[in-house]
């Protein structure tokens, strides 16, 4: 069975609450088919999951999230196939090959943020690599996740990227097995992974300060934004509104205490 087949198992129809037979609009989203604890996971259950759901509900709006390849997932979203991607950085690029975000006087508006995170850089307990929130030092190859903002930081801070991977906790073995220096990973992220297997917690440990740390938007297509610029405008204000109510905070809070179990 393909991939994109087996992760059709994990698709989540986020359908509004009010038992209306025609929602108001639907919305095609996708989003990276691997966990990003506490925000997107394969079982439904992560924080954005439950902010769309929200957001859905307060809409009367349907919200198909589909996980995909992150790569493919902003190639959809770039040529109109997928109405908007989810938890996704901003750049001038991406701006404008990819699609729309919510913008203040010409920048992105912080307001209407899914969430914010951030990036750390992890060694090998004793490493050598040095952070010192300006000048990055690792004499070898930092690792990082293929199609995610970060490689580009570090390519111009001097440092020789192997990205050929996706999952960050390949990402964080690489360290072991010697055939990285350093690993760059978003910093909840990596931190649950290591907690979920004591071995690699052991001799991994996050440098200080994060390597960067900035908002995350839904992020609409060009298409589907001309066509639709109210509902678009209006799902942005309701993921203000949802994320910064007592319900949300409630359900992050929850979650972030029972974190992921390795295998």
């Amino acid at each position: 069975m393909r991939a994109s087949a087996r992760y059709l198992l994990f698709i989540a129809l986020l359908l509004p609450a009010t038992g209306s037979a025609t929602p108001a609009f639907t919305l095609r989203t996708c989003f990276e088919n691997s966990d990003s604890y506490p925000w997107l996971l394969q079982s439904g259950e992560g924080v954005v999951q439950y902010h769309l759901k929200a957001v859905a509900t307060a809409l009367d709006a349907e919200i198909v999230l589909t996980p995909l390849p992150w790569k493919r997932c902003l190639s959809q979203v770039g040529s109109g196939q997928m109405d908007a991607a989810i938890k996704m950085s901003y750049s001038v690029e991406r701006a404008t090959t990819v699609g729309v975000y919510p913008m203040r006087e010409g920048k992105p508006d912080p307001a209407k943020r899914l969430l914010t995170e951030s990036y750390s850089l992890y060694q090998l307990k004793g490493g050598k690599s040095q952070w010192d929130g300006t000048t990055l030092r690792v004499n070898g190859v930092v690792a990082a996740q293929s199609g995610f903002s970060i490689v580009d930081l570090l390519q111009a801070a001097g440092a020789e990227v192997d990205d050929s991977s996706r999952d960050p906790l390949i990402i964080l073995k690489k360290l072991v097995m010697d055939r990285a220096q350093a690993t760059a990973i978003q910093t909840e992220v990596a931190d649950s992974i290591l907690a979920a297997y004591p071995a690699l917690q052991a001799r991994i440990e996050r440098l200080s300060p994060v390597l960067v740390e900035k908002p995350y938007y839904l992020v609409f297509s060009h298409r589907f934004y001309q066509a639709h610029p109210r509902e678009s405008r209006q799902v942005w204000d309701a993921i203000e509104q949802v994320r910064d109510s007592a319900a949300y905070q409630r359900y992050a809070t929850a979650l972030r205490r029972t974190p992921p179990v390795g295998e």
